[in-house]
């Protein structure tokens, strides 16, 4: 049996359950429906026990990580506000200015001074990325609810129970439900680029030493990231896979047979079925 994974949904035993099912119209003993059913029921229960794992680890931190960028956005939209101080000079100086040249008015108008264009860059990475946050959390609480009512056991015989659950389970697939929580780590992954940009754009505003030591960090810790994500896509030995290089690995497929790489002929052909066979075994979960 296939370990559970993100990447999709593992293999189950479905063609046991339609052999099981031609055994009822043949000739000699009955299908043991109560051992096929707790066959599929061990199934079932290691797969969205590590799904359910495997999301609260990324609520954690999600729920981590948006608490530090909430701290940041509290200083950063201090940035887009006026400064009072800066209001009061510009004040006394147009005072200064209409008692020197002996003009009279019967209003005071200053300008409102608007925020820098790098104030407004870092507030839309940061509060990006709190919104990435916040999202892949969402998601997280809508898919553990979705995988608790797959589990609902219902109290029917094992035959019917089977059907039911076959019927869920095809659900899952037909709704994208792996593909959607894939969107998880992928979205974590986003808000913390964003937020590691921000920073730096941030830094370079008040002291650019320090911002060139956080720069070197964060491109190191990126060209890591980037390094380890599209190695699986090149290499079908590599073990950095993730749900973004599967993603990738499948566009590149896609674009591969797309335009005809491997030519039309029969040749070509069994080419192509070899590579897809591939790709698709490259990330299988073994």
């Amino acid at each position: 049996m296939s370990m559970p994974s993100l990447n999709g949904l593992p293999t189950q035993p479905r063609f046991r359950l339609e052999r099981f099912a031609e055994r009822e119209n043949e000739d000699g003993p009955p299908p043991e429906w109560d051992a096929y059913a707790k066959l599929v029921e061990d199934f079932d229960e290691a797969m969205i026990r590590a799904w359910k794992e495997e999301v609260d680890t990324l609520l954690v931190f999600a729920g981590l990580f948006s608490a530090v960028v909430t701290t940041f956005n509290v200083e950063g939209y201090k940035l887009l506000q006026d400064d009072s101080s800066q209001v009061v000079v510009q004040l006394l100086q147009t005072i200064s200015q209409q008692l020197a040249n002996s003009t009279l008015t019967s209003a005071l108008a200053t300008q409102n001074a608007r925020p820098s264009l790098q104030a407004v860059r870092i507030n839309a990475l940061w509060f990006s990325s709190l919104v990435f946050s916040l999202f892949s959390a969402l998601i997280g609480i809508l898919v553990k609810q979705w995988l608790r009512e797959y589990m609902t056991v219902a109290s029917l015989p094992s035959r019917d129970k089977l059907r039911l659950r076959q019927h869920r389970y095809s659900g899952l697939e037909a709704w994208l439900v792996p593909e959607i929580m894939t969107l998880l780590p992928i979205l974590l992954e986003l808000s913390l680029i964003l937020f590691l940009i921000g920073l730096v754009d941030f830094l370079f505003m008040l002291q650019d030493a320090v911002a060139a030591i956080i720069f070197s960090l964060v491109a190191v810790v990126l060209l890591f990231y980037i390094f380890t994500t599209l190695s699986p896509v090149f290499s079908r030995c590599c073990p950095f896979k993730s749900p973004q290089s599967w993603i990738l690995s499948r566009f590149r497929l896609v674009r591969w047979m797309s335009y005809g790489h491997y030519g039309s002929s029969a040749k070509g052909s069994a080419r192509r079925t070899c590579k897809t066979h591939a790709f698709s075994s490259r990330f299988s979960t073994g």
